[in-house]
C-alpha cells in the first residue's frame, strides 16, 4: 500500500492510502412490492467480505468486521466510499442504516449514508454524515476531499446528545430536497436543497461513506460502524 501525508479537512495531518479499492463476493438482496417501495436493496453485512455487488472508491477500503460495515483503518482523507451496484428504480430515493457505536465516542471520525450517486460519472452523491457530537448534510466530491453543505444547512451542526446505540439514520431525496431523519420520526432533523445541476436526479446509486481520524494527532476515536443497510425507491415515485 502506498501512503502520502496530507492535512485532513478538520486540520489534522494524516497518512492516506492512494488509489481505489474493489472488493469481491456476494451480497443479500431482495425486491419489495407495494408495501415497502420498489427495488429495495438490503444488506445485513453478515459475512466476511463486502462483495462484488459493492463499488468502492476513495482513500481506503470500507470493510466488514464482526457483521458490521466498518471504516476502521481508513484515512481521514480522502473519504472512503462504497456504493451498492443495484441502482434505484426512480428519482425519489431513501437510504438508511443502523448505528452501532461499539462503545466509542468519535468526535471527528465520521460515517454517513449516501444517495443520488453515480460511480460511472464519478459523482459521490449527497451524504448525511455524523459523529457522536456533530452532523451534516453535504455533497461530497468524487476525490473524497471536498464537501459542500446543502443550501439551508451549516457545514457543521452540533449533536447535543449522542444518539443511542441502534438508532436508524435515514436520508431521503425528493426533487431538489434532501431530508435526514432519525428512526421512524416523520420530522427531519436536517433538510436542505441542491440544484439538479449539482446533483442530477438521474443519479440512481446509494451507499455509505466513512473516514477514520483516530491515527491523526487529536483525532479521537475511530468511527461508529453500520448495520442493516437499506436503499429503495419509495412507492410515491
Amino acid at each position: 500500500m502506498i501512503y502520502t501525508t496530507k492535512t485532513c479537512r478538520r486540520g489534522h495531518v494524516v497518512k492516506r492510502t492512494v488509489g481505489t479499492a474493489i472488493a469481491a463476493t456476494a451480497v443479500l438482496l431482495f425486491n419489495v412490492g407495494s408495501t415497502g417501495g420498489a427495488n429495495a436493496t438490503t444488506d445485513e453485512f453478515d459475512r466476511t467480505e463486502l462483495g462484488a455487488n459493492w463499488i468502492t472508491a476513495g482513500g481506503g477500503i470500507l470493510h466488514i468486521a464482526e457483521g458490521r460495515l466498518s471504516a476502521d483503518g481508513t484515512p481521514s482523507e480522502p473519504v472512503s466510499m462504497a456504493f451498492h451496484a443495484v441502482p434505484a428504480a426512480g428519482e425519489t430515493q431513501e437510504v438508511q442504516a443502523t448505528i452501532r457505536w461499539n462503545g466509542r465516542n468519535p468526535e471527528h471520525s465520521a460515517m454517513s449514508i449516501a444517495l443520488r450517486a453515480d460511480p460511472a460519472t464519478q459523482h459521490a452523491g449527497v451524504h448525511f454524515w455524523f459523529t457522536a457530537t456533530s452532523m451534516g448534510l453535504s455533497l461530497l466530491s468524487w476525490d473524497g476531499t471536498t464537501f459542500t453543505p446543502a443550501a439551508g444547512t451549516d457545514k457543521y451542526i452540533p449533536v447535543w446528545f449522542k444518539w443511542p446505540d441502534g438508532t436508524t439514520v435515514r436520508l431521503r431525496a425528493e426533487g431538489d430536497t434532501y431530508a435526514a431523519y432519525l428512526g421512524d420520526s416523520p420530522r427531519p432533523i436536517l433538510s436542505g436543497t441542491f440544484t439538479e445541476e449539482q446533483v442530477p436526479h438521474t443519479n440512481r446509486y446509494g451507499g455509505v461513506h466513512g473516514q477514520d481520524d483516530s491515527e491523526a494527532p487529536g483525532g479521537g476515536e475511530p468511527p461508529a460502524v453500520l448495520d442493516d443497510f437499506r436503499f429503495s425507491t419509495p412507492a410515491i415515485d
